[in-house]
Parts: structure tokens; sequence; C-alpha cells
């Protein structure tokens, strides 16, 4: 079982973003559901980010580890309406609610999600913030970044500092400059038993 008792570690993979980006691959959302993929075209260069900081609007949560934002020139729709574009908030997982199935939520997946909730209402400001050495974009087209709230800081740190997402990475990519911090703030909040390290167990 996951050595991680609040999450199912591994939900995504990623690959590198450069000049020779290949064709993204849509996301089909129906909550988190990945129901089919055909090619979108090519992102323009006004979609190129290269590093550094993009303001977004939340438009929903989606679990306790990826929201959607408002569509723009640096953050071209993921859905099929093109009503949103999705990011994963990057250096942390948070327990699955397998909405594409019929399993269960894992332990502490409702309690991330309602978490992630009340920091991100739809309408919130956020600011997404590249890495210098983990990808932009999954392979899904979604945006891989740190999510802040002007008010409340780092959403991911506030997530795992609070018990409902662990610390990770993708096994063998480069690991995130925040990773550490995260790592820090993982120990502290298990050895509390903070948010879902309470009842949840390896």
């Amino acid at each position: 079982m996951n050595p991680h008792p609040i999450g199912r570690i591994g939900s995504h993979h990623s690959r590198r973003v450069g000049t020779s980006r290949a064709r993204w691959a849509c996301v089909l959302l129906a909550g988190l559901t990945l129901t089919g993929c055909s090619t979108l075209a090519s992102p323009t260069p006004d979609q190129e980010v290269d590093g550094g900081e993009v303001d977004a609007a939340v438009v929903r949560v989606i679990d306790g580890d990826t929201i959607a934002v408002e569509p723009s020139s640096a953050l071209p729709a993921t859905s099929e309406d093109g009503a949103e574009h999705v990011v994963r908030v990057l250096g942390i997982d948070a327990p699955e609610m397998h909405y594409t199935d019929d399993t269960e939520p894992d332990c502490g997946a409702q309690e991330a999600t309602d978490y992630l909730d009340e920091l991100l209402v739809p309408g919130a400001a956020v600011t997404l913030v590249h890495d210098s050495e983990a990808d932009e974009i999954d392979r899904y087209g979604r945006t891989l970044a740190y999510v802040e709230l002007e008010t409340a800081g780092d959403v991911g740190e506030l997530l795992v500092a609070n018990g409902y997402a662990a610390a990770w990475h993708p096994q063998g990519e480069p690991e995130p400059d925040r990773f550490s911090a995260y790592q820090e703030s993982m120990a502290e909040a298990r050895a509390a038993g903070a948010g879902s390290w309470e009842h949840c167990t390896p």
C-alpha cells in the first residue's frame, strides 16, 4: 500500500516543454474525467510561457490538487467547450476522488477537495508560478505550476502543511524548487496528525 496515507502518489506524468513542443492532447473533462483525446493545434507564440508567472481567475476546484481557471492567450482552453484551462498544482499529490470509476474516494480525498474549495472560490485571482526545473505542461495539456493567492500565499504549501496533500514529484523527473520545503511541511503535519494524517493510515 502507498507509504503516503493521504493519497495515491503518481497521478500524473509530465514531459519537457520546449520550442519544439509536440502537439497537445486535449482534455475532455467531466469532473476529473479524461474521457478521450484528439489533437489540438500547436500553441501559437503568445501561448508559450517560458517560466515566470501567469495571472488567472479560478473557475472551479476539481480535486485536492487540480483546479480549472479561465482560459487566456497564455492558458489555452483544455475543455471541449473552451470554458476552462486545467492546472495541476506542482510538487504535491492529494488523495484521488476516482471520478471515472465506481471506486470510493481515497481516504482524505473529499477533505482535501473541500479544503481547496474554501481557499479557491470561483472568480478568485491566482498567480500560476512556473518552476525552474519542472515541466510547464503535462501530456494532457494541463499547466503544471505553483498556485498562489495574494491573501494566503502558496496553495500547495497550505495543503501540505495542513495535512491534505503529500509532497511529490514524478519519479525520474527533476525535483521542483519548492519540493524540499514541502517535504519538511509534510513531516511536521504527519507528526502532528494534521488534517487527514489523523485518520488515514498507510
